[in-house]
């Protein structure tokens, strides 16, 4: 049973992932308004809080960031990594987080011109 409400995208991204001190790299495949999937280096452990600071690349500004809080809902090994489930204590907002929100609509039109093909 698929519990997730929120469509989800595969929009692949840097991110630093730190809690109680601990900081992993990552990479950012899963985005939803309400949370996002991590491959990472380390755990976290379940329902450990999160600070995610998400990296892009913009050709004219350089590197931007924007920082997003959640929560570890679920860990899994892959590998020599972990696939992290992180859930956003509430949705994405245009004002707090414009860069991830103009991404997810970028895959949302990748999505729709994919399907009328």
């Amino acid at each position: 049973m698929n519990r997730r409400i929120a469509k989800r995208y595969n929009i692949f991204i840097e991110t630093a992932i730190e809690s109680k001190g601990i900081r992993t790299e990552g990479v950012t495949f899963n985005v939803s308004l309400t949370g996002v999937c991590v491959c990472c280096l380390s755990p976290f452990g379940g329902k450990a809080p999160v600070s995610l600071t998400l990296y892009f690349h913009d050709v004219k500004e350089g590197i931007l960031k924007e920082v997003v809080q959640g929560v570890v809902q679920w860990e899994q090994k892959f590998g020599r990594l972990f696939m992290v489930g992180i859930k956003f204590p509430a949705p994405l907002s245009a004002e707090d987080h414009f860069i991830i929100l103009s991404h997810i609509e970028q895959a949302k039109e990748f999505s729709e011109e994919a399907s009328e093909s």
